[in-house]
């Protein structure tokens, strides 16, 4: 097999099959869904010589490779993922302009922190009686509940990424509302994506409630 790649950079890359009995195209696009956030598709255009195109051979013969693609998928964005940790979350630019100002600020802040995997950092945002309530689980009291029950799913991951698709400050910034979705990295580099709604309820500068809801089954 032979191919030729173009590289388009903050666009696509192309890989373009230019020998071989699998001819055609595959490519990694860099885009943005309606909500503005950032998405990464891949494309597949493959034919193999002697098997017409649109038939039941075709598709027997391809059906096999799926898994393999999936897997390269996975592959990439992991590969993203781990570059992602090695430099640090910190050094990546808010997504948005209200990312990083306005009366929603500490709500992404929340965020940030919690993408760190930085347990202190983490606590540092919450009152002493801090109450959490993931999924069904029991409601806890305290920042030791809290580090026993967030470090319980940290433990499990390598890395998670949240992406809100909207977040709500109300009352003078003490109630803070934001959906979106979060990308799990699990320790087999294997992925998982969840779409939480969570509640903050601040005391002053800090959160004294947190609740998670989410389906939490397959993490």
């Amino acid at each position: 097999m032979r191919e030729l790649v173009s590289f388009e950079p903050e666009n696509k890359v192309t890989f373009d099959r230019v020998g071989g009995v699998e001819l055609g195209r595959i490519e990694n696009i860099i885009g943005e869904d309606d909500k503005g956030n950032l998405t990464l598709t891949f494309a597949f255009g493959l034919t193999k010589q002697g098997i017409p195109e649109g038939t039941d051979a075709e598709r027997a013969h391809f059906a096999p490779m799926e898994g393999a693609y999936l897997g390269a998928v996975a592959a990439t964005l992991g590969a993203v993922r781990r570059t992602v940790i090695d430099q640090g979350r910190e050094t990546l630019p808010p997504q948005n302009e209200r990312d990083a100002s306005g009366d929603t600020k500490w709500i992404y802040e929340f965020y940030r922190a919690a993408d760190s995997l930085d347990m202190e950092r983490f606590l540092a945002l919450h009152t002493e009686d801090v109450r959490l309530t993931f999924a069904n689980y029991p409601t806890t009291v305290g920042r030791d509940a809290l580090r026993a029950g967030i470090g319980a799913i940290w433990s499990r991951i390598k890395a998670m990424s949240h992406s809100l698709s909207g977040a709500w400050s109300l009352h003078e910034g003490q109630i803070g509302i934001a959906e979106g979705s979060c990308m799990y990295t699990r320790l087999d580099d294997s992925l998982h994506m969840v779409r939480p709604c969570t509640v903050l309820r601040r005391r002053g500068d800090k959160i004294e409630e947190l609740r998670i809801h989410v389906d939490a089954t397959l993490l």
